[in-house]
């Protein structure tokens, strides 16, 4: 199997021009390398919450004879989600009251917040309603 490397949504294409071309489903995938149904959905969907995800992917591949692999996106900062959670804190606000207050759903300001999901529109509204200083991104990394 090749070691290169693609953006994460290239590989989900792959991933799912193979699941055709092999008559496979994501739940026989999961089945057969042994990860839950859920863990292989947010990793083809983009929302990679594991720190093996890249051993996922191997295995997907395998199965599926996929020759590439996925970069791992961008991430909030540690240092970004700290003090949106301050801030959040301070205000004595919740994660659904900050989600309905800037217009997105809950689930969507969850993973951007637990550091899963790095969505710019999401991260923007954030800083405008908490007035959070600190990058969403180390700098130099985006």
């Amino acid at each position: 199997m090749s070691n290169t490397t693609v953006p994460i949504s290239e590989w989900c294409k792959e991933i799912r021009v193979a699941l055709a071309r092999k008559e496979m489903n994501l739940q026989s995938v999961a089945d057969e390398i042994g990860y839950s149904y859920t863990t292989i959905t947010a990793l083809i969907s983009g929302r990679i919450v594991k720190d093996n995800y890249l051993d996922i992917a191997k295995k997907i591949n395998e199965v599926l004879e996929v020759n590439v692999l996925p970069e791992k996106p961008q991430l909030p900062s540690d240092e970004w989600c700290g003090a949106v959670r301050a801030k959040l804190y301070v205000k004595k606000m919740n994660i659904s009251e900050l989600s309905k207050s800037i217009g997105f759903n809950r689930d969507k300001v969850s993973l951007v917040l637990n550091g899963h999901a790095l969505d710019w529109p999401v991260i923007e509204k954030i800083n405008e309603q908490l007035k959070v200083e600190v990058p969403a991104v180390p700098v130099g990394t985006d």
